[in-house]
C-alpha cells in the first residue's frame, strides 16, 4: 500500500538535491547534451505506479498526488528566488535615475508619462510602470498591493500619492488610488471602473461607455442596444497578435458576431480576410463583393462534365445547409445569398435509367439516319454483294447495339474519370475550417470600403 509519509520523504530528497544543483550555462559543455536524472525517474516511476495500484485511494486523490509527484521539480524550481530579485527596499543607483518617454522625452517610460516610479510588492524591486516590471521579470506584478513610489524629481521615497510630499510636484494628471496608476498624458480623458477594476481610456460610464455585465467589460455607449453578448467577451487573448485584451492599452473593437480584436490588428486583417477568425462569419457588409461574384459567376460557365455535380454547402453567415450546382470556386447560400460557405461533400446525380434510355435511342436513331443516307447512295452495289465496303456497312448496321453500346461505354467511361477526378475535392483542405474560395479566390483583397 502507498505510504503517504514516502512522497514527503521524497520530497524532502528533491528538496536537498535541487539546493546542491547546478545549472550549467549555454556556453559550457556546449558539446554535451543534457544529463538525465535516471535514479530520479526510476523512483518517481516507482511511485506512480504504487499509487495507481493502490485501491484504497480515491481516483481524484490518486490523480492529485500523481499530479504533485510529477511536477515537484519545477515546484522546488518555482519557490527560489530569481538571482535578480533583492529584498532590500533602498533603491539602487540605478533605480534612482529618472527615465523618459521615447516619443515626448519627458519623465515617465514607452508606456506611460509620469513622474513616479513604483515599488513592486512582489519583489520590492523599482520599475516606472507595471509593464516594465513584467518586461523584465518572469512574475506579473500586483498592480494593487503596490504601496510606495519615489519621487522622479527629487529620488524621495513615499507611499503612492498624487503629489509628492517633498517637492510639493505634481507627479500626473491623472492618478487612481484603487489601481496605483498614474499617467501625465495631455488631452488624454481616463476614469475608473469598479466593475472592471481597472483604468479605462474615455470620459466616463454613462457619458461615452457603460459596463455590460455579461460581457464583463466598457463598451462604447453607442453599442448598448445592439452588441452580441459573449460571456466575458475580453478575458482572452488577441487572435492575431496574441496579448491579453482585457489589460491591454491598444483599443479594442468588437465585431458584428460579438468577437473582438485589438483595432490596429482588425484594420491590417482585413486587407486580406472577411471573415471572423473565430467563428467564420463575414466581419461586415459583404453585398458589393457578393455582387461582383455573381458577375463573374454568370461569365465563367461550368464545363459540361460538371453539369450533373452537386455540391452540400454550410453557409457561415446564416449557419443554414444547402444543396447547390457545383462549382470551382464559388457556391452560394441559397438563403442568404452569402458566398461565405464551406463545401461539406461534393456528390454526381448520375442520370437515371429513362434519361440514358432516351439518350440511347436518339443516339441510335441518329446514327441509323446517318448510315441510311450513306447506303443509298451504293444501293446497286450492296445488292449486288460486289462492294465490300457495303458489306461493311450492312454488318456494322445489322449488329445494331454495336453503336448504341460503344456510345454508352464512352459516357460510363467518361463519368468514371471525372469521379475518379473530383475525388481529390470533396470539401476543404483544413477540414471545414476554411471556405475554398477564400484561399483560391482571385478578389480576396479588400478594402476597407466593404466593411462597415
Amino acid at each position: 500500500m502507498f505510504d503517504n509519509e514516502e512522497w514527503i520523504n521524497f520530497e524532502a530528497e528533491e528538496e536537498n538535491e535541487n539546493e546542491d544543483a547546478e545549472f550549467i550555462t549555454s556556453g559550457q559543455h556546449s558539446n554535451q547534451s543534457p544529463q538525465v536524472d535516471l535514479q530520479f525517474q526510476n523512483d518517481l516511476r516507482k511511485l506512480i505506479l504504487g499509487i495507481q495500484n493502490d485501491t484504497s485511494i480515491k481516483p481524484e486523490e490518486k490523480a492529485h498526488i500523481i499530479q504533485n509527484l510529477m511536477t515537484s521539480k519545477w515546484r522546488q524550481f518555482e519557490k527560489k528566488p530569481s538571482p535578480s530579485t533583492s529584498n532590500n527596499s533602498e533603491p539602487t543607483e540605478e533605480d534612482l535615475k529618472p527615465t523618459y518617454n521615447e516619443n515626448s522625452q519627458t519623465l515617465g517610460c514607452k508606456h506611460y508619462r509620469r513622474g513616479a516610479k513604483l515599488q513592486s510588492n512582489c519583489c520590492n524591486r523599482w520599475f516606472t510602470c507595471r509593464f516594465c516590471h513584467d518586461d523584465a521579470s518572469d512574475h506579473q506584478i500586483d498592480r494593487h498591493a503596490t504601496k510606495n513610489m519615489m519621487c522622479m524629481y527629487c529620488q524621495t521615497i513615499q507611499p503612492v500619492n498624487k503629489s509628492c510630499n517633498k517637492c510639493e510636484r505634481e507627479l500626473a494628471k491623472y492618478y487612481c488610488d484603487k489601481c496605483k496608476f498614474w499617467d501625465d498624458q495631455p488631452n488624454k480623458h481616463i476614469y475608473h471602473c469598479d466593475s472592471c477594476k481597472i483604468c479605462r481610456v474615455g470620459r466616463g460610464l454613462g457619458i461615452d461607455y457603460f459596463h455590460c455585465d455579461v460581457c464583463d467589460c466598457c463598451l462604447q455607449i453607442n453599442l448598448k442596444d445592439s452588441h452580441r453578448c459573449i460571456e466575458k467577451n475580453l478575458e482572452r487573448d488577441c487572435v492575431i497578435c496574441g496579448e491579453y485584451l482585457f489589460t491591454s492599452i491598444s483599443q479594442a473593437i468588437f465585431m458584428p458576431c460579438g468577437h473582438s480584436m485589438h483595432s490596429n490588428c482588425y484594420n491590417e486583417y482585413v486587407t486580406t480576410a472577411y471573415q471572423c477568425p473565430t467563428c467564420w462569419k463575414s466581419i461586415g457588409n459583404m453585398d458589393p463583393y457578393f455582387r461582383r461574384i455573381d458577375a463573374i459567376v454568370a461569365q465563367q460557365k461550368m464545363p459540361p462534365e460538371y453539369d450533373n455535380f452537386f455540391a452540400h454547402i454550410l453557409c457561415n453567415d446564416c449557419e443554414k445547409r444547402s444543396t447547390v450546382k457545383y462549382h470551382f470556386l464559388y457556391h452560394k447560400c441559397p438563403y442568404c445569398q452569402s458566398y461565405n460557405t464551406k463545401v461539406l461533400e461534393t456528390k454526381e446525380k448520375l442520370p437515371s435509367e429513362e434519361e440514358l434510355s432516351e439518350e440511347e435511342n436518339t443516339s441510335s436513331s441518329s446514327y441509323n439516319n446517318s448510315v441510311v443516307g450513306s447506303s443509298s447512295n451504293n444501293t446497286s452495289d450492296i445488292s449486288n454483294g460486289n462492294n465490300g465496303n457495303g458489306v461493311g456497312i450492312i454488318n456494322t448496321t445489322t449488329n445494331g447495339g454495336g453503336a448504341s453500346s460503344s456510345g454508352a461505354q464512352v459516357r460510363q467511361s467518361r463519368v468514371m474519370e471525372v469521379t475518379a477526378m473530383m475525388q481529390g475535392e470533396e470539401g476543404p483542405p483544413d477540414d471545414g475550417n476554411a471556405t475554398e474560395h477564400r484561399t483560391r479566390n482571385p478578389l480576396n483583397s479588400l478594402s476597407n470600403h466593404y466593411i462597415n
